[in-house]
């Protein structure tokens, strides 16, 4: 990669936490890129397993270590000790394609008026192999409308801000528990016109057990981001409208979700989590609960009947250990 001081630099940050095992990958990505400059900057958060032996290892490559605080404090942290008039984040998981820079530049120059940019992402296995390409719609109007009836963004690592707009937008909310990313994307549509194209810019590494596989903290999540956004909407019909739409998808997609985690709970016996899933999901869905699609509401049936056998079988027991 030959520097050229005649282009703007680019700033990566890539926040780790216990992914050290994982962080070459990354970083080489972003090394490998046909366009330069670029800087990376490495956020070890209070990561116990040498993720700061790892960055500094390649040459160039910038390290700042802070205490453990979690994903949004370390992206933070990262924007502010970068340089780049361009700013990706990208997690210590996944991985950019070699053309992601260019790719979003070049969409840059064709829409000058743009905040942020958007590209495509594809998803790849815990071991790196390919997974699948999941595509959304390429928004070219009403953008903050748009973003409210459903995130239209695959996942930040797909995003190139303008580092004008991150000083405008502030922080990534670090009081949120998950979906901080959606609330900053909702701030930045909001602010700023965006630009969206079809270049695969990463790879995004998919697990079982990822956040978004956790329905109770989802909800609990996207609740807060959606009525945070209510003195936004307030008085104009059409993103009320689209407010109204993007609380129901939400409370549908983490519904399944938490029936799902709920059902498995259950099945292995952890009553006291399960229960707590479903009054969650009670509360959080409410009515919704019954437009569900029948594969959904049928687990829920079925927790509810086999809750009551154990429930009685429980006391069966109870009682001929009190006969006896």
């Amino acid at each position: 990669m030959t520097p050229s001081t005649s282009k703007p630099l680019v700033s990566v940050v890539i926040p780790c936490y216990k992914q050290a095992h994982l962080l070459p990958e990354s970083i080489g990505s972003v090394l490998e890129q046909t366009y330069a400059p670029v800087e990376v900057v490495v956020v070890d958060d209070g990561s116990p397993d040498g993720t700061k032996e790892v960055a500094l290892s390649y040459p160039g490559v910038r390290c700042i270590r802070q205490k453990n605080q979690g994903l949004s404090a370390a992206r933070n942290t990262g924007f502010r000790g970068s340089r780049g008039k361009y700013i990706m984040f990208l997690d210590a998981d996944d991985r950019l394609t070699p053309h992601a820079l260019e790719a979003h530049l070049r969409c840059f120059a064709e829409h000058p008026e743009a905040g942020f940019v958007v590209g495509d992402i594809d998803h790849i296995e815990t071991d790196g192999s390919y997974r699948e390409s999941p595509r959304w719609p390429l928004l070219e109007a009403n953008f903050y409308e748009e973003m409210l009836r459903v995130n239209h963004v695959a996942n930040t690592i797909a995003v190139m801000f303008r580092r004008s707009a991150l000083e405008q937008l502030g922080d990534f909310d670090i009081s949120l528990p998950a979906a901080e990313d959606y609330e900053m994307l909702l701030r930045a549509a909001r602010l700023f016109p965006s630009a969206h194209h079809r270049t695969v810019v990463a790879q995004y590494r998919r697990y079982d057990a990822s956040m978004s596989k956790n329905g109770v903290l989802m909800l609990r999540a996207m609740q807060r981001v959606m009525y945070g956004q209510i003195p936004w909407v307030k008085g104009n019909a059409r993103l009320e409208a689209a407010h109204r739409r993007g609380r129901i998808y939400w409370r549908e997609r983490y519904g399944a979700v938490t029936i799902k985690e709920m059902y498995r709970l259950f099945r292995r016996g952890d009553l006291v989590r399960a229960t707590r899933a479903f009054l969650a999901l009670v509360w959080h869905v409410r009515e919704r609960l019954l437009l569900l699609p029948w594969k959904h509401r049928r687990r829920v049936f079925e927790l509810i009947r086999s809750g009551r056998n154990t429930s009685r079988h429980a006391r069966g027991q109870s009682r001929k250990a009190y006969d006896a």
